[in-house]
């Protein structure tokens, strides 16, 4: 990697943790550092486990609810971004079997040029060092990945 390189499409990952919306803020930071795009991207994965214990009406509700605080962290970045000059897009990709493959395939297929993601997020394993989706996409990730705790 060239160390002068501009990181003109900035991919933060979120879930809604607070270390997401932290990642959020340093995307943020570094997209209007370099002139450059944040995309915000959001993987929704829904375990089996979850599945086999709701009724197909507490599924609805559950997904209701999921829907409108997405909605509401991606137009509470919107208007950090706004508030930077720094253009926003937002991408959801609903359904992933793996949500680590979701991001690396996604910042390969749209040129992004440094992922942003939060060391642990809503997965529960707080014990964890590195968040197991963090550590997998740093693994994997086509372009750099800073990692913020």
């Amino acid at each position: 990697m060239d160390p002068t390189q501009k990181f003109s499409k900035v991919l933060v990952a979120i879930d809604g943790s607070e270390n997401s919306m932290i990642a959020t803020d340093f995307a943020i930071e570094t997209a209007k550092r370099n002139d450059g795009e944040l995309v915000v991207l959001h993987v929704s994965h829904v375990s089996n486990s979850k599945l086999y214990l709701t009724t197909a009406k507490q599924y609805e509700e559950i997904i209701k609810n999921y829907n409108q605080d997405l909605e509401g962290w991606i137009s509470k970045i919107r208007e950090k971004a706004k508030a930077r000059n720094v253009k926003v897009k937002a991408d959801i990709i609903n359904d992933a079997s793996n949500v680590i493959a979701a991001i690396v395939e996604y910042a390969a297929k749209n040129n992004i040029d440094l992922i942003v993601i939060g060391t642990r997020g809503n997965s529960g394993f707080k014990k964890l060092l590195l968040g197991s989706v963090a550590a997998g996409v740093v693994m994997y990730a086509p372009c750099p990945v800073m990692v913020i705790k």
